[in-house]
């Protein structure tokens, strides 16, 4: 069987995440101290991921919560968040179907998947489940909030969790 004509096809790189090693390993540690010290509800440092963007995670017994903060006027496009009102900005639309972060671009979707990694890693990168994508379900003073959840598991059918060792 003969190959397709390659020399048309547009070859793509994999867009990559905004976030640096540095940044990734500093989530990771960050994280994996709120989970040894088993405070629960605790939301940890916020760090800047993308102009105008920012991400907060908050430990809990079972599950890690990714806050992710947007600038409505710096979106790169318009979104839906359900029960946004009339006096949201121009790019939130009120709607049924949140939008997904993914959604937005495919930076967008690297960067999450970084995230993901660094939280999962926290705990153990096989001790949570990760959910397709945060979605937008809320706008306050201009800020539209995505969130995801990762379910945390212990993996050994006991209640303490498992963490680095640093």
């Amino acid at each position: 069987m003969e190959s397709p004509d390659r020399e048309d096809a547009p070859i793509e790189a994999r867009e990559r995440s905004p976030l640096s090693d540095a940044e990734k390993h500093d989530i990771t540690r960050t994280v994996d101290r709120a989970v040894a010290y088993g405070a629960d509800g605790i939301e940890v440092d916020e760090w800047a991921v993308l102009p105008a963007c920012s991400v907060a995670f908050v430990v809990s017994a079972d599950r890690i919560d990714i806050r992710l903060r947007y600038d409505a006027h710096e979106l790169p496009g318009p979104v839906v968040v359900p029960g946004a009102g009339e006096d949201a900005p121009s790019l939130v639309d009120d709607g049924g179907t949140p939008t997904a972060f993914v959604s937005l671009s495919a930076a967008h979707d690297a960067l999450y998947e970084d995230l993901t990694d660094a939280a999962g890693h926290a705990v153990d990168p096989y001790a949570v489940a990760v959910p397709d994508t945060p979605v937008a379900r809320s706008v306050s003073e201009g800020t539209v909030t995505f969130v995801a959840t990762l379910k945390l598991f212990t993996g050994d059918e006991s209640a303490d969790r498992r963490t680095h060792e640093w």
